[in-house]
């Protein structure tokens, strides 16, 4: 059984994980309210380089890690993601956001600190 944090400790989690994937914080916000993580903005690398889809799962999987029992969702102008899935939005600033790309697991990716 996980001990909830306060909201003081949840923020420096989701920092720390930003941070350990080269997150850039000048276009990402994020809140943490109850149970709840929340991702906004832009989501690039503090070179301004993109993601992929693995590496945002991978990043989901250690805030799963860190923040047992939390809900992360990831709501971008360029990716939005949850748990569930992951879906590019696209560039907008080259205007190739005509289509969306999904990127779901054929196994779920839900932690459960139970099964540890």
């Amino acid at each position: 059984m996980h001990r909830k944090l306060s909201r003081m400790e949840a923020n420096k989690e989701v920092r720390r994980v930003l941070n350990r994937h080269s997150v850039d914080l000048g276009y990402t916000q994020y809140s943490v309210a109850g149970m709840d993580v929340r991702l906004t903005g832009w989501l690039c690398k503090s070179d301004t380089t993109d993601f992929n889809a693995s590496q945002i799962e991978t990043m989901i999987q250690e805030f799963q890690r860190r923040l047992p029992n939390y809900t992360i969702s990831g709501d971008f102008e360029n990716w939005n993601f949850n748990t569930d899935h992951i879906i590019f939005l696209g560039d907008r600033t080259t205007g190739n956001d005509e289509t969306e790309r999904h990127y779901t697991e054929e196994e779920p990716t839900d932690f459960d600190p139970e099964e540890q």
